[in-house]
């Protein structure tokens, strides 16, 4: 009981830094020199990004749950942890929205 209880603050603590260090300025863990008002909105502008992709995938996954008209491949697929992969496709859709919306935001014109 008490190693679970350990283990979740310790995760707790980690995950802070780390959106803390991907978001925040120089104040807030953020050891980029850089990190200067349109680097905090490209990657804010990411992290919603981010939940709204993962957000739409849920909606999906219910709705062709509801309907079943589940089809393909991973039909019945057994995954054993989820959760990695939900935080997976999380992480990873946070990086093509900071990759696009710095493209968009970017000063230079190409």
């Amino acid at each position: 009981m008490l190693n679970e209880w350990a283990i979740s603050i310790v995760v707790s603590f980690i995950l802070f830094l780390i959106i803390g260090w991907f978001t925040g300025d120089k104040e807030y863990g953020s050891g980029s020199k850089t990190n200067d008002e349109r680097s905090r909105f490209i990657k804010q502008k990411a992290i919603v990004g981010s939940w709204i992709f993962l957000l739409t995938v849920f909606v999906i996954n219910v709705v062709l749950s509801f309907f079943d008209l589940r089809t393909g491949p991973l039909e019945n697929a057994p995954f054993n942890h989820p959760e990695l992969f939900y935080l997976l496709l999380l992480v990873g859709s946070y990086f093509v929205c900071y990759w696009m919306y710095s493209k968009r935001i970017s000063g230079k014109r190409e």
